[in-house]
């Protein structure tokens, strides 16, 4: 599948803030979308989100978020006001999920 194969690759590579974004939504979008969505099965899906978030939680990748935030990155303060509370996603431990969403 195409979504391990990225996963498995993205794995890697630095962290840069635009990594991390594109990681963050697409973990985002395993959380919330059918796995028929992705094109996979359910635990497909379950083993691709965990995949991600645990290269999103890595000390490194965590750190280039947070530079990104204090960098007052567009994409970095969306992913922590919209999208970083519902996956917990430690780069902003601070974030309460939103209800909007």
């Amino acid at each position: 599948m195409v979504l391990e194969a990225h996963a498995r690759h993205v794995g890697l590579l630095a962290p840069a803030i635009e990594r991390y974004f594109t990681i963050a939504v697409l973990t985002q979008h395993l959380t919330t979308e059918p796995s028929e969505a992705a094109g996979c099965t359910a635990a497909q899906q379950q083993a691709l989100r965990a995949a991600y978030l645990e290269l999103l939680d890595r000390e490194e990748w965590t750190q280039a978020a947070r530079a990104g935030l204090a960098e007052d990155d567009n994409r970095m303060r969306w992913l922590a006001d919209h999208r970083a509370p519902q996956l917990r996603l430690r780069a902003f431990p601070d974030r309460e999920p939103d209800s909007e969403e």
